[in-house]
């Protein structure tokens, strides 16, 4: 917390240059709370502090202990939050809520007007996992769950639905894209098959650091998918020259 309260010192989050979304958990109301700038003129309560925002939404239960702030509401009435790690609410792949807090700026603001009713040609949506570990392979057959009882349950069931989720997350999303003909405006990062102390959250010593780096050089040289040869590092060129072409094209109408 030091570490971002040194970065982020005072900064809120109407100050965020850009709009962001940035998912946790509220274990008092049991409801997620969205982070969104585009929301603070009718929810003035979510003007927190960056480095409250960033604290909670990477407090993962086990790991780090829950976090509570508060802040004002527009009658100046305080609000509390008491809030655990954004994957509780967002299961770990947030790509679907950017898309939802895209949606909801087309109707809201005539910036992003070119993205109504679902317009993902006009929409582009990388999605950088953390990885996952080699576990998340491993099967098992109904004879061998037949017998399981509560404890042999409940320590495969939150891989197995983290697992499901995130494959799900991925599958309805690339499905839309390529439905509406923009398969190549998502890309999805994510290597599976983490070993070692690379799967460890809170492993941030420099050794671990230089095996993380490794690991993603490593990936750049994978294909994307079985069904389509083309590598990592060759999605993201492409991807990054739509992005430039299209920041071009912005820059270009906003002179006349």
């Amino acid at each position: 917390m030091q570490i971002l309260q040194e970065k982020f010192g005072e900064t809120r989050l109407h100050q965020a240059l850009t709009e962001v979304a940035i998912s946790s958990f509220d274990i008092k109301t049991n409801k997620p709370v969205i982070f969104t700038k585009s929301q603070l003129a009718n929810s003035p309560e979510l003007d927190a502090k960056m480095s409250d925002i960033c604290y909670s939404t990477a407090a993962a239960p086990t790991v780090f202990p829950p976090y509570y702030f508060a802040t004002n509401t527009s009658n100046g009435d305080q609000y509390e939050f008491n809030l655990v790690d954004g994957a509780v609410a967002t299961v770990g792949d947030p790509a679907l809520l950017s898309v939802s807090v895209a949606m909801k700026l087309a109707e809201e603001d005539p910036a992003f007007a070119s993205i109504r009713s679902l317009n993902y040609k006009k929409m582009l949506l990388l999605s950088l996992g953390t990885g996952t570990t080699s576990e998340f392979d491993k099967t098992y057959t109904a004879k061998e769950a037949a017998n399981w009882g509560f404890v042999q349950w409940m320590l495969v069931i939150q891989k197995m639905t983290d697992a499901a989720s995130s494959y799900m997350t991925d599958y309805y999303l690339s499905t839309a894209f390529q439905a509406l003909d923009s398969q190549n405006n998502y890309l999805r990062v994510q290597d599976n098959a983490l070993t070692g102390t690379t799967t460890e959250w809170d492993d941030a010593s420099v050794a671990n650091m230089e095996l993380l780096k490794q690991v993603g050089e490593n990936l750049l040289k994978k294909p994307v998918s079985k069904d389509n040869p083309e590598t990592y590092e060759e999605a993201l060129k492409r991807f990054a020259k739509l992005l430039s072409d299209r920041k071009k094209l912005r820059a270009n109408k906003a002179s006349y």
